[in-house]
């Protein structure tokens, strides 16, 4: 029994060699070995064979090689779940879903669809059709969750890019070094969950927090505000976009520092930041915090508007007269200067804001002038 455990452990070892051989073999004749000494050259190797191992062939690899990108690639096959291939037919089949529903449902969350005959998905994938059927179950308006849905997907696909910014900078950095890749990888997937916790709790308050209009749609008073850089516009005929780019990410990133509740930030208009309150004296101190810190960081002038009245939530944004108002008050209000309407001006607390009156203003939209008022700072 000895002698045949012995045996097989050899055999074992002897293929193993010979597989190993052959490999190295055929990467140097790829050229994927080539100029590097020894330590390098065995962590390059190392790196191959987990890809190699993986499924990726010495063309792909060579093709990796040349623009950088091997360490890419590592997380790329880490961060892809293993198991059964489907095509999208397949998907709809076993899931007992119309294509077409299939398609549009996994457009909507983000997913896209290259190819309805490729083998391109996995079992996550046949999951995130079941789901579509338990959500129909349960009764849930089809509009309304394809409408949150195609949220759910932009904002995927924004924290994609921002993830693939931050974990770009650090794979060029860790050249052939494959578990730096993998950790990174390990990271992402904890992110992931983190966000999925942290948007069941901002759900959960957010159900807590709403009242309800006779029809079901949550419906308030608020101070709506946006706030932007003045003559953006203008920079972008002498400016590079990556200089504009990182104004509007200084702007975004001094306005989630600045903002606490009950201030939401709701979006980045290109250049401009649109926030809500229901108290519009949280509002008003946040938006002239931003204007403090946009001029501590160096930041262009900014101008901004807030109007009060009635807005109401739809997909992800808000919308109504006051939305639009507020836009239109921040396009009129001067450079260094938070103009504010009438409605919003009589709800804020003249004990902490002082305010004087701005003058009459012809609104685009608005039939006759309007009267505006001034936020004094501090």
């Amino acid at each position: 029994m000895r002698v045949d455990e012995a045996l097989g452990r050899a055999q074992s070892w002897f293929l193993s060699r010979t597989r190993r051989t052959a490999r190295f073999q055929e990467f140097s004749e790829a050229g994927l070995l080539r100029g590097l000494n020894f330590s390098a050259r065995q962590e390059r190797f190392a790196m191959l064979s987990r890809l190699a191992d993986a499924g990726v062939s010495t063309p792909r690899l060579v093709k990796a090689s040349a623009e950088g990108r091997l360490a890419h690639l590592v997380m790329r096959e880490a961060l892809t779940p293993r198991g059964p291939k489907y095509t999208l037919e397949e998907i709809a089949s076993l899931a007992g879903l119309p294509l077409d529903d299939v398609e549009r449902w996994f457009r909507a969350m983000g997913r896209g669809v290259a190819s309805r005959t490729e083998p391109d998905y996995g079992d996550a994938d046949l999951r995130l059709a079941q789901v579509l059927i338990e959500y129909r179950q349960i009764g849930l308006d089809e509009t309304g969750l394809f409408a949150a849905a195609r949220i759910l997907g932009r904002n995927l696909w924004a924290m994609a890019d921002a993830v693939e910014s931050l974990t770009n900078l650090r794979l060029s950095a860790a050249g052939d070094d494959s578990e730096v890749a993998v950790r990174l990888a390990s990271e992402v997937t904890r992110l992931a969950q983190f966000q999925a916790d942290i948007l069941a709790h901002l759900v959960a308050t957010r159900l807590a927090s709403s009242t309800l209009t006779d029809e079901g749609v949550p419906s308030r008073d608020l101070a709506v505000g946006f706030a932007d850089l003045v003559g953006f516009t203008s920079l972008g005929e002498v400016a590079e976009p990556t200089e504009l780019a990182e104004l509007a990410e200084q702007l975004d990133r001094l306005t989630t520092e600045s903002i606490e509740p009950p201030v939401r930030f709701v979006k980045t208009v290109g250049d401009a930041v649109m926030l809500i309150s229901s108290d519009p004296n949280a509002l008003a101190r946040t938006i002239s915090r931003i204007f403090g810190a946009a001029r501590a960081d160096g930041l262009p002038p900014l101008h901004a508007g807030i109007a009060w009245g009635p807005a109401l939530p739809r997909a992800g944004d808000w919308i109504g007269r006051t939305v639009n108002l507020a836009s239109r008050i921040a396009a009129t209000a001067k450079r260094d200067t938070i103009y504010l309407d009438e409605a919003m001006y009589a709800h804020l607390d003249p004990k902490s804001f002082s305010c004087e009156p701005a003058g009459q203003f012809a609104l685009k939209g608005y039939d006759g002038a309007r009267p505006l008022y001034r936020l004094r700072e501090g």
